[in-house]
C-alpha cells in the first residue's frame, strides 16, 4: 500500500509514523513499532559489517565503546567529526544513518518503500545545516527528503484533530528527553510561519525529571552509593515511575536494594520535587510568547515525552491565557506531524481544505516541493541497504579519512 513516513530524530529517542493512502484519501498518520517498541534510543554503532541501533547498538558498544556514536543531531554542522573505530564520521552522516536504518524498519512493515519521507530538525537551523543534512539523506538512499522545523510538525499534527484559523498564533512547547524548546507560530494560508524560538541552556528537559526522581529514590534508601550497574537500574526504574505517575496517584519503585515491597512514591511528593524545574519550563514558553508581539497565542501545545506529566499541563494553563492541548501519545506527535506533511495533496481537493506546509522556512535547500501536483507518483524504486560513507575531510585538516600515522602527518605537515 502507498504510504508516507514521518521520521522524528530525537537527543534521545527516534520516533517514526506512517499515513497510509487508503485509495480516496490519507488515513490518519500511526507510529511505528520501532527495535520492539514505538521508539528506538537514539545510538548507532558503525562496524565493517554494518550499523546498528538502539538496543543492538547498546549491547555491541558494550564491548567495543569506540564505534558506538549518540547525541549526533545536536552536532550538526559542528567541524569536530566522531572518529568510530579508525573512521571520522560526520554528526550529519549518522543522523541520516539512523533515518536510513528506520525507513528500512518500515519497508519491512510496509512491504515497500515509502512513497515521501519528512524528516524533523531543531527551529533554531539555518540553510547551512539543512544542506548539510539534506545532502547526507540523499547519500543514506532517501532523495528528496523533506526537512521540517520540528514546531512546525507539531503544529500539523494539531491541526490535523483541530480547526485552526489563519492568522492564529500558536505556542509549542516541546519537553524532550534531553532539551526543551518553545516556539510561536503563526498560522498562514499555506501553512505556518516561525515568528520566535529559543531554547534551555540548561537541561530541564525528561532526563532532568529522572535525574531528581532518582535522587530522591537514592535519598529514601540512605545507602551508600550503588555501583554503576545498580544504579543504572535503579533508574531505569525510577523512569518507568515517573511514566506511571502520570496517570495514578503513586506508584511503587522495585529498587534492587529496597526493603521488601520497594519505595512507594506520590504524585504529590514527585511534583514538589520537579516544580522548580517545571516552572522554568512554562517560564521559557511564556517570555517565547512575550518576545514575538503578536497577541496572545489561540493554543498552546504540548509534545515530547515529558509533556505527559500533569503539572506541566497544569502549569502553563495558569500562566497562558489559552487552551493547552496534550495528545493522548505526545511523544509521537512530531513524526505523526511529519507524516502528515509529507502527504501529498489529494488529487480533486480543494487546497484551502489541505493546506501545505510551510516551505519558506526551508528554502535553499532543495527540500522536496509539496506544492507540486503529483498526477504520475508511482511505487517508488526499492532503495538498497543503508550504507554510510565515511567523511573524508580535507587534507590539510586531517589528512586521510582513517587515522594518520605519526609520518604520514608530518609529510601532510609539510606539503601544507
Amino acid at each position: 500500500m502507498r504510504y508516507v513516513l514521518g521520521i522524528d530524530v530525537g537527543g534521545s529517542r527516534t520516533t517514526a509514523a506512517v499515513s497510509r493512502y487508503t485509495g480516496d484519501t490519507w488515513a490518519e498518520a500511526q507510529p511505528l513499532t520501532l527495535d520492539g517498541d514505538r521508539f528506538v534510543e537514539s545510538v548507532l554503532y558503525l562496524s565493517p559489517d554494518g550499523v546498528l541501533a538502539g538496543r543492538d547498538a547498546r549491547r555491541a558498544g558494550a564491548h567495543d565503546p569506540s564505534r558506538m556514536a549518540s547525541g549526533f543531531l545536536r552536532r550538526i554542522g559542528d567541524d569536530v567529526p566522531y572518529v568510530l573505530g579508525d573512521v571520522y564520521y560526520g554528526a550529519e552522516t549518522l543522523t541520516a544513518a539512523l533515518a536510513g536504518w528506520v525507513a528500512d524498519r518500515a519497508a519491512e512493515q510496509e512491504s515497500g518503500e515509502a512513497t515521501r519521507v519528512a524528516v524533523t530538525h531543531p527551529p533554531d537551523w539555518g540553510g547551512y545545516r539543512r544542506a548539510l543534512l539534506h545532502d547526507a539523506l540523499d547519500a543514506a538512499g532517501l532523495p528528496g527528503a523533506l526537512l521540517l522545523p520540528a514546531p512546525v510538525a507539531a503544529a500539523e499534527d494539531h491541526r490535523a484533530r483541530a480547526e485552526l484559523a489563519a492568522g492564529a498564533v500558536l505556542a509549542v512547547c516541546r519537553v524532550g528527553g534531553e532539551q526543551v524548546e518553545t516556539t510561536a507560530l503563526r498560522r498562514t494560508q499555506a501553512g505556518f510561519e516561525l515568528l520566535g524560538q529559543s531554547a534551555a541552556t540548561d537541561p530541564l528537559g525528561g532526563a532532568r525529571l529522572d535525574d531528581l526522581l532518582t535522587e530522591h529514590v537514592l535519598d529514601r534508601l540512605g545507602e551508600p552509593a550503588p555501583d554503576s550497574a545498580t544504579l543504572a537500574e535503579l533508574r531505569l526504574a525510577c523512569v518507568a515511575a515517573k511514566e506511571r505517575l502520570s496517570s495514578v496517584a503513586e506508584v511503587t519503585v522495585p529498587a534492587p536494594f529496597a526493603p521488601v515491597g520497594g519505595i512507594l512514591l506520590h504524585r504529590t511528593d514527585f511534583e514538589r520535587l520537579i516544580r522548580p524545574t517545571v516552572e522554568m519550563i512554562v517560564a521559557q514558553l511564556t517570555g517565547t510568547v512575550a518576545n514575538v508581539q503578536a497577541g496572545p497565542p489561540a493554543v498552546a501545545i504540548l509534545t515530547g515525552g515529558g509533556a505527559r506529566v500533569p503539572l506541566v499541563t497544569e502549569l502553563l494553563q495558569d500562566a497562558l491565557d489559552c487552551p493547552v492541548a496534550v495528545e493522548a501519545d505526545p511523544a509521537h506527535a512530531l513524526c505523526r506531524g511529519a507524516a502528515v506533511a509529507a502527504r501529498p495533496p489529494v488529487r480533486g481537493r480543494v487546497l484551502d481544505e489541505q493546506p501545505l506546509p510551510s516551505t519558506s522556512l526551508v528554502t535553499q535547500s532543495r527540500e522536496l516541493s509539496l506544492a507540486e501536483e503529483d498526477d504520475e507518483l508511482g511505487e517508488p524504486p526499492p532503495r538498497p541497504p543503508v550504507e554510510i560513507t565515511p567523511l573524508q575531510p580535507p587534507r590539510q585538516r586531517f589528512g586521510r579519512s582513517r587515522k594518520a600515522t605519526a609520518s604520514s602527518t608530518d609529510t601532510a605537515r609539510q606539503q601544507t
